[in-house]
Formats: structure tokens, C-alpha cells, sequence
């Protein structure tokens, strides 16, 4: 007879948040006015201020941010003792990232945590809610799994 393992305890739940979705949407807009501010020369402030409004969605078009949302919307991240566990609504049964497996987390990223794994690959948790204190508790949860 072989010992039942012991229970995952849950540490953290989340899901994307619109408001780091919101927060980046407009530093993106205030970069590209910022950009653009050279042109402001040569416009009026009403056709700069359209121009970088503008500017700043094709460019979250280009780059998929506002796929990243969509995507992203229904999925729940719930954080054990042991695990990630990344719930997507098109799958029968969540994706397991065992903490042991995660040998870095990013440090770069305002708005999403960028785990490394052991092979190179990077893992990304888009639009994180409370960034700082979930990238902690995070850390603490691994930490405990050494």
C-alpha cells in the first residue's frame, strides 16, 4: 500500500486584472506622447493628442496586448504549497507547474511575473493583480519547496 500524498494548501488565487490592463494601456499612451512630442512642434496640441491616442492603439493592436487580455480574461491562476496551477476554460483539467521546476522569477516586468525553468523556457503570468505581493508570495512558496 503506497502513502497518500500530502494535500496541496492553497496560498493565492488570482485572475487578470483590468486594472494593470488599464495601468498599462496608458503608460503605453503617455510613452507614445512622450515619443511624439517633437511633432507638437509642427501640430496643434489637438492633432498631437489624436495622433499619439492613435499611435498608441495601433501599436497594442500590432503587439496582441489587447489578445493578451481576451485570452487571458476567464483564466484562474491558483498558487499552492506545490504548485501553479493555470486554469484555462477551454481545458478539462488545469496546467501543473510544479514550484520545484521554476528556477528564476523576472524581475523586469510591471505588470506580468516571467517564471524561468530549468530547460530556458520562460513562463509568463500576464497582468498580475498586487504585482509585488504575489511575485512574494511566490518567492516564499518556492523557497519552501527547497
Amino acid at each position: 500500500m503506497t502513502a497518500r500524498p500530502p494535500e496541496e494548501h492553497d496560498l493565492l488565487h488570482w485572475r487578470i486584472s483590468p486594472r494593470a490592463f488599464f495601468r498599462r494601456c496608458m503608460a503605453l499612451a503617455v510613452l507614445t506622447m512622450l515619443f511624439c512630442l517633437p511633432l507638437l512642434i509642427w501640430l496643434d496640441p489637438i492633432t498631437w493628442l489624436l495622433a499619439s491616442v492613435l499611435i498608441a492603439v495601433f501599436y497594442m493592436w500590432v503587439f496582441d496586448e489587447f489578445q493578451i487580455w481576451y485570452s487571458n480574461r476567464k483564466t484562474v491562476w491558483r498558487l499552492t504549497d506545490r504548485a501553479i496551477h493555470i486554469n484555462t476554460p477551454d481545458t478539462a483539467e488545469p496546467l501543473v507547474l510544479p514550484l520545484t521546476d521554476i528556477r528564476s522569477i523576472g524581475k523586469l516586468s510591471l505588470w506580468s511575473i516571467t517564471l524561468g525553468l530549468p530547460d530556458g523556457q520562460r513562463v509568463t503570468l500576464p497582468l498580475v493583480p498586487q504585482l509585488r505581493e504575489t511575485k512574494a508570495r511566490l518567492a516564499q512558496a518556492i523557497e519552501a519547496t527547497r
